[in-house]
């Protein structure tokens, strides 16, 4: 996965694009941690997260372009992959909610949700209910082999969709569980919804 590689993630400077200055202070890297107290015959434990965020948290694909095409032009990135990204006021908007939301996974205030492969998701309505239009987040959480090992949370994409699927709304996961697993602190169960009798306590 190229974007595992910190030698291609983005280093967020601010831009003039059309004449317009846009600060981009919001996407810098940043850490967090994740506490939690002994439980059972789990151990109290502690987990450093790294948040990277992608240039395609504020920008769209130009298939029509490739990187020597677009060398100088302050509108364009080059994503991690080699392809061209064209700035779009719109997510860049977005994108100043997205460190606050990822701020709320460790305390619950901000659900997780499993997604296709390796990836995971946030996402919150925007105003018009859980069949509306909402913000959506995926990101890609791994472990990393230093010396003190920690997780590193890289946000791929985040773009407004118009119709949610309720299969993705089914997919909840605690985040804690999840950096735990990925921490070896306890053992990793399958992805995916849960299973029909877990859906059915309850009903």
């Amino acid at each position: 996965m190229e974007w595992r590689n910190p030698a291609r993630w983005e280093r967020w400077e601010d831009r003039t694009i059309d004449g317009a200055d846009y600060s981009f202070a919001h996407l810098v890297q940043f850490d967090m941690r994740l506490e939690r107290p002994a439980k059972g015959e789990l151990e109290a434990f502690s987990i450093g997260i790294r948040v990277i965020f992608d240039c395609h948290v504020v920008t769209e694909k130009d298939e029509g372009k490739g990187p020597g095409d677009v060398v100088g032009d302050s509108r364009y990135w080059v994503d991690a992959g080699d392809n061209c990204r064209l700035f779009h006021a719109e997510r860049y908007e977005q994108s100043k909610s997205l460190p606050d939301l990822i701020r709320g996974l460790p305390e619950g205030k901000t659900k997780c949700y499993v997604a296709k492969n390796t990836n995971y998701m946030v996402w919150r309505p925007m105003g018009a209910g859980l069949g509306g239009p909402h913000y959506q987040v995926f990101f890609d959480l791994y472990r990393t082999a230093d010396a003190t090992p920690r997780l590193v949370m890289y946000v791929q994409s985040a773009y407004v969709k118009d119709n949610p699927l309720k299969a993705q709304r089914e997919s909840e996961r605690p985040f804690a569980t999840v950096c735990a697993e990925l921490a070896g602190l306890i053992k990793k169960a399958p992805k995916g919804p849960r299973n029909k009798a877990k859906k059915g306590k309850g009903r």
